[in-house]
């Protein structure tokens, strides 16, 4: 006889070609018996769908098979039930045939080996794509760790967007990856769980997925380190492009102070000339000394460029502060100041 191991979503069409199948509903300790037939059972375990079958086939594809057989046996392992021999994929079983072992925990655990071994061959094929990317990435890394000190600003940033990328891409394969090992390793716990019930039942079965369970575990390891490489490689990147940015903006600082040092030159300047005039058109400055027009002039204009900045900070900010009212205060009094003088010179 055959275990057939389908998944749940097929029994619609497992029981169309079983036509002859009776609905029944028997519930085990882990299985639920659907349907029998001349000669099987079509039941249920969590997500997986085991058919029991003698002779002939389901024309549905099952997503693993085993052969088991109930023989006499001289030697073979003991269990709870009797004695097993497991061989080159078959099973032969000597124990009387009993409902609790062949309808409920023997489809249990071959329906855990089956969920375990398909996804082992998922982890398989996950791991063998992310050895590809991880050598993709080991590359672009190297490259860009090699030349990081001569590249530039804009050239770091390319680089480290496109190594951001890569690790997406590898990060969201070695979730999918980690996920399926984390979903082996629970079936294989639970196989092994339902096993241990019945004194080792397909002991060496279970040994077996476990050792490659472990060998995926060494490369879900691996996997990981390269993904904290990739996170250490791309601090370093950042901190590159940090200290030339800091430098490119000390250089802007420094452009931009020697900008305003001479705009506040010319603005001093302008303010100057266009007062003077001014002065000079309403007020009689011919007839004060030299010296003293000169200095009062120039702390004028000097106030009023200091004026200019203080002004603009009270409109951004909508605040009277201690420096406003003194800029202002020092401003009417020099306003004074030149109209008093020039009248008291005349």
């Amino acid at each position: 006889m055959r275990y057939l191991i389908f998944h749940s979503d097929d029994l619609k069409n497992i029981l169309e070609k079983l036509r002859e199948a009776k609905p029944v509903f028997r519930k085990f300790a882990f299985t639920e018996i659907l349907a029998e037939f001349d000669d099987g059972i079509v039941g249920k375990y969590k997500n997986a769908i085991f058919v029991l079958i003698e002779k002939d086939s389901v024309d549905v594809e099952p997503v693993y098979t085993l052969e088991v057989e109930i023989a006499k046996l001289k030697d073979g392992k003991e269990f709870k039930h009797g004695k097993y021999v497991f061989e080159s994929g078959k099973l032969m079983i000597d124990s009387p045939f009993t409902p609790s072992l062949f309808y409920d925990i023997l489809p249990a655990i071959i329906s855990e080996i089956a969920v375990s071994e398909i996804l082992v061959k998922e982890c398989k094929t996950r791991a063998e794509h992310l050895f590809k990317k991880e050598a993709e990435i080991v590359e672009e890394i190297t490259y860009m760790s090699e030349e990081a000190r001569t590249f530039s600003s804009e050239r770091l940033e390319e680089l480290s967007f496109k190594v951001s990328e890569l690790r997406t891409a590898f990060f969201s394969s070695y979730m999918r990856f980690k996920r399926a090992l984390e979903e082996a390793f629970e079936s294989r716990s639970h196989a092994r769980k339902i096993s241990s019930s019945i004194d080792g039942l397909l002991e060496e079965k279970l040994r077996d997925i476990e050792e490659e369970l472990n060998i995926l575990n060494y490369y879900e390891s691996r996997f990981e380190q390269m993904l904290n490489g990739i996170r250490d490689a791309l601090d370093v990147v950042h901190l590159r492009l940090e200290m030339l940015r800091g430098k490119e903006n000390l250089e802007l600082q420094k452009r931009t102070s020697a900008l305003q040092a001479a705009a506040a030159v010319i603005e001093f300047v302008a303010v100057y000339y266009y007062t003077l005039k001014i002065w000079e058109s309403f007020l009689p400055v011919e007839n004060m000394p030299p010296q003293l027009s000169f200095f009062l002039l120039a702390i004028f204009t000097s106030v009023v460029v200091i004026y200019t900045d203080i002004l603009g900070e009270f409109l951004r900010t909508r605040m009277l502060s201690r420096k406003f009212l003194l800029a202002t205060a020092s401003l009417i009094l020099i306003l004074v100041l030149m109209v008093l003088l020039p009248i008291f010179f005349s």
